[in-house]
């Protein structure tokens, strides 16, 4: 019988595209409460050319946090029961043979570079597409052609390193999470819901697909062995535990590495509740049994990806609070000071109902390519309004309510769409992630899809992360349990449908 009254100490390491944190988790008598023990900035650098993340940072600032959450565990008298890590997808390092970084007896001899996948190959698709035409690939992996795809950058990678050595040696492909895995243990891995991100993974198998490997020339990477979410990789190497001043060697965790799964790891695989993972970008859709790898999911813009429990993710990928973001950054350098963006969405949503916000925003398609990348997002905006003969929105308040209607239609459509892909009616939305707190987006989605919608919690991914981690360790009986009975105040509100 599992003891729920002596606290248990896990750290969830949660990377974003703009952001990343060190959680700490406390579980006792069947309550989790979060802390957040360190936060640090994340973005693209420019490294010999080339568009990086600051992986080295990002790493030592992992660190940092960690040694945090060891300092608090032991002062409460435990110590820290586990660490895991979420991140965002496709990027990957190449580490060992041929790459001047040697596996590590604790840290890397010299620090692997992660390119970033805003700096890939515009021709990649097409290109691959040749080998292996889209749809086929799609029938195998259930992961849309788009340029970040890992497949493409690592057809890239390939033509720059000698992959196919005379002493058959291999680099090793990581991504994020699993790099740092490695970092923190020497043990290599691939966690089946990061690697289904990569356009690699069989669907049908949960294994690596060779035959594509072998079809996109690939097959001079060595892929790690696939492993499930839930299981332990290794206890952290001396090295790292003495720098963490942990007392004892701690247990790494494979968690549901994807951030998109851990922040849906709650989610049911029964296809009737839209599930929306609102952060930078919006991932949108259903949780199923299977993954669906008809034309008709492709040809809608459908991708898919591994969730926890051997369940699939059924997603679109749209824009997301990325938008207001970039707003609030040309705002910024507009005025010379810094935008309050929290205030500014506040401000809005008090005024809905006013007479003055009765005139219907415009709204602009969320998917479209130029929103993906840094610049001027308010003109970008405005002209994609003009080329739908619409009035572009005024001041910055009117950008704000045009974003987050657009935002809600792009969600009512993607409801419409599941439901003619699975036959399954969808009768409720969870918006979980930092769009939670927007309780403009909430409402404006209640109103477009006419369905209730329930927000948060806000700090989805980290608690997906420290659920599995729970799970695994033996430290709670499931993940229904820790969602059920482990939230401690995690903003959950509920949006009831309105009339639009």
């Amino acid at each position: 019988m599992i003891d729920q009254a002596v606290p248990r100490f896990h750290a969830a390491v949660d990377l974003g595209a703009s952001s990343g944190r060190v959680m700490l988790g406390r579980w006792a008598d069947g309550r989790l409460s979060l802390i957040e023990v360190h936060r640090f900035p994340n973005g693209p650098i420019t490294q010999d050319g080339r568009l990086r993340w600051d992986a080295e940072r990002l790493f030592e600032e992992t660190l940092v946090g960690l040694a945090e959450a060891v300092r608090i565990a032991e002062a409460a008298g435990g110590v820290l029961d586990g660490i895991g890590i979420d991140s965002w997808g496709v990027d990957i390092a190449l580490v060992g043979v041929g790459t001047g970084t040697a596996f590590p007896s604790g840290l890397a001899s010299r620090f692997p570079t992660v390119p970033h996948h805003r700096g890939a190959d515009a021709d990649g698709p097409a290109r691959a597409a040749v080998l292996v035409d889209a749809a086929t690939a799609y029938a195998v992996t259930g992961v849309l052609e788009q340029t970040i795809n890992t497949s493409y950058q690592l057809r890239s990678r390939a033509e720059e390193l000698d992959v196919r050595r005379a002493d058959g040696g291999r680099p090793t492909v990581l991504l994020v999470p699993d790099l740092w895995v490695w970092l923190l243990t020497g043990v290599v891995g691939a966690e089946r819901t990061i690697a289904s991100t990569t356009q690699l993974l069989d669907q049908g198998t949960g294994d690596w697909a060779a035959e594509l490997i072998r079809r996109w020339g690939l097959d001079g990477f060595d892929f790690p062995p696939v492993v499930a979410p839930g299981t332990v990789a290794g206890p952290t190497t001396p090295e790292v535990t003495a720098r963490l001043g942990s007392s004892v060697p701690i247990p790494v965790h494979r968690v549901a590495e994807h951030d998109t799964a851990s922040a849906l790891a709650f989610a049911r695989p029964h296809g009737a509740e839209l599930l929306v993972s609102s952060g930078s970008w919006s991932l949108v859709g259903v949780c199923l049994p299977a993954a669906v790898l008809t034309e008709h999911a492709r040809a809608a813009g459908f991708t898919n990806e591994a969730g926890v429990a051997g369940s699939s993710l059924l997603l679109r990928n749209l824009a997301g609070m990325w938008l207001l973001t970039e707003c609030a950054r040309a705002w910024s350098a507009e005025d010379g000071s810094a935008v309050d963006l929290v205030d500014l969405v506040a401000a809005v949503s008090e005024m809905e109902g006013d007479a003055a916000t009765d005139v219907t925003p415009a709204v602009f398609d969320v998917a479209d390519p130029r929103l993906l990348v840094p610049g001027d997002m308010p003109e970008r905006i405005a002209t994609l309004c003009r080329e739908t003969g619409q009035r572009p929105p005024g001041g910055r308040s009117d950008v704000v309510r045009t974003v987050v209607e657009s935002l809600a239609v792009a969600y009512a459509e993607t409801v419409r769409a599941c439901e003619a892909i699975t036959g399954v009616t969808i009768r409720s939305v969870r918006i979980v992630g930092g769009g939670s707190r927007n309780r403009l987006l909430c409402a404006r989605t209640a109103a477009r899809t006419g369905l209730p919608v329930t927000a948060g919690p806000a700090e989805a991914s980290a608690l997906g992360n420290l659920a599995v981690q729970l799970v695994a360790a033996g430290h709670a009986p499931s993940l229904d349990t820790v969602y059920r009975h482990g939230q401690d105040d995690h903003d959950d509100h509920d949006h009831e449908r309105t009339p639009t």
